[in-house]
């Protein structure tokens, strides 16, 4: 009962101690939980890019006529719009990917910049 009555100390932090805190749980949240969304949402740029062009329906499907046409202009017809259209496709998709791709990369060397340009900033002088 003793022990449920006691005071326990409050252990007061120093102010450097506060602010290598704060720099860790910055970089842990910059460079673990930040690049783990953005990878997340890379993902689901892939995905609705996927399913906006068709491009992995198309694939599948390269030899199914146009339109269920089993004529022969059916076949090709459909196998020379899907030749026209998968490239121009799969161009916009790798642009989209390599653009947020590219993004996610900056986001990881802001911080090392930043730190860079500042000390470039006092050591030229």
């Amino acid at each position: 009962m003793e022990g449920l009555l006691e005071e326990k100390e409050v252990g007061v932090e120093t102010s450097s101690r506060i602010i290598l805190l704060s720099l860790l749980d910055f970089l842990k949240w910059w460079y673990q939980k930040m690049p783990i969304w953005h990878l997340r949402k890379l993902d689901r740029i892939s995905t609705v890019m996927d399913d906006t062009l068709s491009i992995s329906l198309l694939v599948r499907n390269f030899f199914v006529p146009w339109h269920r046409d089993y004529s022969l202009m059916g076949f090709g017809f459909g196998i020379v719009m899907k030749l026209l259209y998968l490239p121009i496709a799969l161009a916009l998709y790798l642009l989209a990917t390599l653009f947020y791709f590219a993004l996610i990369i900056i986001w990881l060397l802001l911080p090392i910049g930043a730190v860079a340009f500042i000390l470039y900033t006092f050591l030229k002088f």
